[in-house]
Parts: C-alpha cells; sequence; structure tokens
C-alpha cells in the first residue's frame, strides 16, 4: 500500500459487537464506543460466551471487532494446540458470522514478525513468528485473508504492540512492575531481565486506532504501537519515579525461548491511512498506570 495515500472512510456503526469486551483492551474500546453513542453487544467467555460453540448475536450489528483470544505468551508455551484452537479456529467462526450477516471486522493481531526483523519493522517484513500465540494469530490472520479475498469481505487486520494502560492485571510486565513500585510491602523491584525493550503503545491509542479502523474499507494489515521502544528498566525506572519512591532492582537473568530483545514499529501506514497517531507518551503513560493503583 502507497502510504502516502489516506484511505476513505466510514461512518461509526450505530451498533457493533466487541468480542473480548470484558478484557482490558474490550473494555476500554467498549466503553469509549458507548460513549460516542454505539450500541455495543458484547461477548466474552467472562459472561459466558464461548468462542467455539455459541453464536454471536448479530442483528442490527454494523461492525464486529475480534479481540476475544487466548493472550498470554508464555502460557502459549505450555499449549500450543489450545491456542491455535481458540485464536484460529475461534477467529475462522467469527469471521463465518459476519460474512452471513454481511459486516465488517476488525481483527486484533498481534506482533507476528522474524526475531531478528530489521526495526522499526513494516509490515511489509514477512512473517516468521517467534512463539505459539504469534503463530496461532498470524494463522487467524491467513484466515481473515481468505475471507476478504474469496467473499469481498471488508476486514482490516490490526498487529498491536506492547499495550498497557489502567486496568491490566494478571502477569503482564506494566501492571506486575507498577504493583510491586507501589506497595509498602515489597522492599525491591524483581525483574526476569532488564535488557529486552519493547514498544509500549497505551490502550488509549489503541482504541483511538480501533476505533478508526471501524471506518476504513478493510483489506489492510497495520502495525499499532508507539514508534520508540524502551527497555524493561525503563519501564522500572518510570514505575519508581511516577509513583515517588526508590527501591532496589533485582535482575533474575531470566531469558524466555526465542526471546525478542528490541521491538519498534513503523506505524506510518496506518497514520497514512487514518491520520491516527498516538498521543500519550511513555512517561505520561505510567503515570496514568501508577495513578490508576493508588
Amino acid at each position: 500500500m502507497d502510504v502516502g495515500t489516506q484511505l476513505p472512510v466510514r461512518t461509526l456503526p450505530t451498533r457493533a459487537v466487541v468480542t473480548g469486551h470484558t478484557g482490558f483492551i474490550g473494555g476500554h474500546l467498549a466503553a469509549r464506543l458507548a460513549n460516542n453513542g454505539v450500541d455495543v453487544v458484547g461477548f466474552s467467555k467472562s459472561t459466558g460466551g464461548d468462542l467455539l460453540h455459541d453464536e454471536i448475536p448479530m442483528d442490527g450489528v454494523g461492525h464486529v471487532f475480534h479481540l476475544a483470544a487466548l493472550s498470554y505468551v508464555p502460557d502459549s508455551w505450555n499449549d500450543p494446540a489450545a491456542f491455535h484452537l481458540v485464536n484460529t479456529h475461534g477467529t475462522t467462526r467469527v469471521l463465518e458470522k459476519c460474512r452471513r450477516a454481511g459486516v465488517s471486522m476488525t481483527f486484533v493481531s498481534t506482533f507476528v514478525y522474524a526475531a531478528d526483523a530489521p526495526m522499526p519493522v513494516s509490515e511489509a517484513a514477512l512473517p516468521a513468528p517467534a512463539n505459539p500465540y504469534a503463530f496461532s494469530k498470524l494463522a487467524a490472520e491467513d484466515a481473515c485473508r481468505f475471507y476478504a479475498r474469496t467473499f469481498d469481505m471488508d476486514i482490516t487486520i490490526l498487529r498491536l504492540f506492547n499495550t498497557y494502560g489502567p486496568g491490566q492485571s494478571g502477569p503482564f510486565l506494566v501492571p506486575t512492575i507498577a504493583r510491586q513500585a507501589v506497595d509498602p510491602a515489597v522492599s525491591e523491584i524483581s525483574a526476569a531481565n532488564l535488557a529486552p525493550r519493547r514498544d509500549f503503545v497505551h490502550v488509549d491509542d489503541v482504541v483511538d486506532a480501533l476505533v478508526a479502523s471501524a471506518r476504513l474499507p478493510g483489506g489492510g494489515a497495520y502495525n499499532v504501537g508507539s514508534g520508540t521502544s524502551h527497555s524493561v528498566g525503563d519501564v522500572i525506572a518510570a514505575c519508581l519515579n511516577a509513583a515517588g519512591t526508590a527501591k532496589p532492582v533485582r535482575d533474575r537473568g531470566e531469558v524466555r525461548p526465542n526471546e525478542v530483545m528490541d521491538i519498534v514499529a513503523d506505524i506510518s501506514a496506518l497514520t497514512a491511512a487514518t491520520g491516527w497517531q498516538p498521543r500519550i507518551g511513555f512517561e505520561a503513560g505510567i503515570r496514568s498506570v501508577i495513578d490508576s493503583l493508588v
């Protein structure tokens, strides 16, 4: 795609499905859509929705944002088949519902590029997933491309880099570090490895990109990141600074299988297509996480 060409846009639908609407990103997206007057139909495992067996309500729906997935990379090494089943076959079932209803779709993917891809990495780089989670997402992307090509469907793929922000929980890096920074009972910050660098993009910027994607005619895959990278050590320093405290840092020296040591997104394609730009800087974003915990 010519990154200098802005694509035509559609208006937001009056009714939209958000799969994974109770998750971290899905919750922020559902709230934003509702604030914009969109009637949100939620579908999530936590509210009884099963991607592999249940039907998604599609009456009056104008667009589907498909975020529901198994997503924690370390867990994907323990059960690659489960990740493939939910993330690939589950996505194919959503695509089929969209095909039958004549509805456009945004599919949320991830970093699917090679560990040694030159940075910043653009969408033109050849895919080479470094873990089972990314493999399952790339297979789901292939399903999206097949449906778009074969059935003339409007499907947009967003490849999210490391999303963070208020409300993120579980074992992900930023909330793990942030909780240690604000907890007075924690005497030191412990991290598996201080060296890896990631492109951290704030959840509000990701939601901006998702909303923008619903206005596209479909057919493209776009990176969603900040365009810069920060190390685990940078995250710790920013969390401690935002929390106004000082704690010693322990590097456990652990290395994950096929660890990618530096990731930076080339975000020019989505900017050119929609005018989207990340608005929230790294330090301000980390501060928003710390503020949500105190």
